[in-house]
């Protein structure tokens, strides 16, 4: 980190806001009004909107027709440093133009990696055979031309070798489609591709939940003459638990339990296999020792993680086509195509309802080192009254968390970077159990 920060956390040094037109290089530093840039492990691409307040008559000068690039650099200091965005994207959208007086106008400009525009226009209809972390690397490279400084992020090799058909699918289209079925050598499929600000990333959820903590995030006072300017840019303005438990949806998506049923038209044989909680949650890392999961029993007796007809899903699979004759004897080739669909249709929903289960939202000063796939050590305080020489951490919430969506907004003299992070773990230390007691007031409260 440079050493000539500025005096407040939020102030920022905007190095270069410039648009690429048809005729040359145009500086906007002046006439922005805003800038939000996002990113999400949940996307492929990074993207933006810049609202522009225009009294030099840009836009009919200009005329926007997708041609256009957008160039970003900004930093905390004039020196290049770790905490800067310097990227360029294009601009493919004008919107809400409205007149403010005689004299000047707004309007939103939004604009997003160009590798988006350029996948919309092509299809992939191509044999592979290798691994799937290979086959997106090789997308990237020869179909999106993507250059070398979007290639610094994560990629991290998959488990086994796949001869597929990518099934006239857009570039972008295809690794996503690859992502979701990679597993890794636990036969996990919980395989991200997504670019943040060093690039673009194809990594497994276990291996971003292990990396170690970014920065430890405290809540305390900002902006005061005795607070150092780095504590001053790892405390939080606010935060909000967006969700910390979900039951229904931890039901509905298969977390707790469920039951794949998979048929397989050329043996004519139907598989069913229960898949409970621990089937996904122990083939993967997590950043806390304890699951996000509380043990319960229905008024039926049987407990959530036995509820098998909570969720079913169904679809064709290969499995047993291993163990037929008439397969080896007629097509064998076949078999080295075959795919364990259990490992990744059932499983992958549940893996993803289990990280977004518990969220919290932080408003940031603004850090282009706060980026998706990072964790943070959060600290959240127990805002109620302690004892003398008592823990002030709620410990139901404190710990390790993944930043799973970013969004900087850059005003003219103010940057806050917006995050949103996600933990499938936690520090209790120790799984709740639900009691008889509980479903016996549940069914008798009301009765005379």
């Amino acid at each position: 980190m440079s050493t000539s920060l500025p005096q407040q956390a939020s102030k920022f040094s905007l190095n270069e806001l410039s648009i690429v037109t048809k005729t040359g290089k145009l500086d906007i530093s002046k006439i922005y009004e805003e800038i939000n840039i996002f990113d999400s492990i949940l996307t492929p691409i990074m993207s933006g909107s810049l609202i522009i307040n225009d009294s030099i008559g840009l836009s009919p000068k200009l005329i926007f027709d997708g041609s256009e690039i957008l160039l970003i650099n900004i930093g905390k200091n004039n020196d290049s440093d770790s905490l800067r965005l310097k990227k360029a994207f294009r601009i493919y959208k004008q919107s809400n133009r409205v007149n403010i007086n005689q004299n000047s106008e707004k309007y939103s400009l939004d604009f997003v990696s160009d590798e988006f525009i350029f996948s919309d226009q092509q299809r992939i209809n191509q044999a592979y055979k290798s691994t799937y972390s290979d086959i997106a690397r090789k997308i990237l490279i020869n179909y999106l031309k993507a250059p070398s400084t979007k290639m610094s992020g994560i990629f991290e090799g998959t488990s086994g070798i796949r001869d597929i058909v990518i099934p006239n699918l857009k570039p972008l289209d295809a690794i996503e489609w690859c992502a979701k079925r990679s597993i890794d050598s636990k036969k996990s499929p919980n395989y991200m591709f997504f670019e943040n600000n060093l690039g673009f990333n194809f990594v497994s959820l276990s291996s971003l939940l292990s990396q170690k903590e970014l920065f430890k995030i405290r809540f305390s006072t900002k902006n005061m003459e005795e607070t150092n300017i780095v504590d001053d840019l790892l405390s939080p303005r606010s935060y909000e638990v967006v969700n910390q438990t979900d039951k229904i949806k931890m039901t509905r998506s298969g977390v707790n339990a469920g039951t794949f049923i998979g048929f397989d038209p050329i043996t004519r044989t139907v598989q069913n296999k229960r898949i409970g909680f621990e089937d996904h949650y122990n083939a993967m890392t997590h950043g806390n020792k304890t699951p996000n999961f509380s043990q319960s029993t229905n008024r039926g007796g049987e407990l959530v993680t036995e509820a098998f007809d909570s969720k079913k899903t169904v679809s064709s699979f290969g499995a047993n086509r291993k163990n037929s004759e008439y397969v080896k004897k007629y097509d064998p080739t076949s078999i080295s195509k075959i795919e364990n669909q259990e490992d990744f249709i059932f499983q992958r929903k549940a893996i993803l309802s289990n990280l977004m289960n518990k969220r919290i939202k932080l408003v940031m000063p603004g850090n282009f080192q706060l980026t998706s796939g990072f964790n943070l050590n959060i600290r959240v305080p127990d805002f109620s009254l302690k004892e003398t020489g008592g823990d002030n951490e709620d410990r139901a919430v404190s710990g390790k968390y993944l930043i799973v969506a970013t969004r900087h907004i850059i005003g003219f003299d103010k940057h806050e970077t917006v995050l949103e992070v996600a933990t499938t773990s936690n520090e209790l230390g120790f799984i709740p159990q639900s009691t008889a007691d509980q479903n016996k007031v549940l069914s008798n409260y009301g009765t005379y």
